[in-house]
């Protein structure tokens, strides 16, 4: 066992998580003893009762919160029936509803944890997005340049999404603001985002739209 330092406390300008971890055998829930520092602020993490012995190959369950609330983004159309519905039907397709292939966010992500994030509220909720890096970028970038979400004055967009979005192994995505619109996805992840905006849908476009994203994502 050896001591590792790993200090991701300003990526390009943002501030994110850090974690400080001694005497770790792969990660804190093999046994280590770490401390996770969010915006500056330091909590102790014990290890767990149930600890994985170095040569398992069971995966450590996925962590779904953080130990600090942290700023979120808000859906502008959030709180009427027309918004949450956009809202809900957007993770209904996220989470695979809609398609046979692989989902973009973890299928056991529970609907009013995924709806938190774009409330304009702290909370501790992390999404565990199975998609490429380039895929989510383009997704929040968009939701920004489209005025579907706005951003608290006190942070930055790359902020909240590195904060609570991580990749299958609980990690954080790092380098968000220097990815490049992917070269499959981009026209179908604006239809994504045409779920969510009343200017390019009506209600009762949903239906249909909902078809066509099955389409291109190769679902039914």
């Amino acid at each position: 066992m050896e001591e590792k330092v790993q200090t991701n406390i300003n990526v390009n300008g943002d501030n994110v998580r850090e974690k400080h971890v001694q005497y770790e055998i792969g990660n804190v829930e093999n046994g280590g003893i770490g401390i996770q520092i969010v915006n500056g602020k330091q909590i102790t993490i014990k290890p767990s009762a149930t600890k994985l012995s170095p040569n398992s190959t069971t995966v450590a369950p996925k962590k779904s919160k953080h130990f600090l609330e942290t700023a979120t983004f808000k859906y502008r159309y959030l709180n009427t029936d027309e918004g949450n519905r956009r809202l809900y039907l957007l993770y209904q397709f996220l989470s695979r509803e809609y398609r046979e292939t692989k989902s973009y966010i973890d299928p056991e992500i529970a609907p009013d944890d995924f709806c938190s994030l774009f409330s304009g509220e702290t909370n501790n909720t992390v999404i565990t997005w199975t998609g490429s890096k380039q895929d989510l970028y383009y997704l929040i970038k968009r939701m920004v340049d489209r005025h579907i979400i706005d951003i608290p004055g006190s942070t930055t967009i790359w902020t909240i999404t590195q904060n609570h979005f991580s990749d299958r192994r609980g990690n954080i995505f790092l380098d968000l603001r220097n990815q490049h619109k992917p070269k499959t996805s981009a026209e179908a992840i604006e239809h994504l985002i045409d779920i969510l905006d009343p200017a390019a849908t009506t209600p009762a476009d949903l239906t249909e739209l909902s078809k066509k994203l099955s389409t291109a994502f190769g679902g039914k």
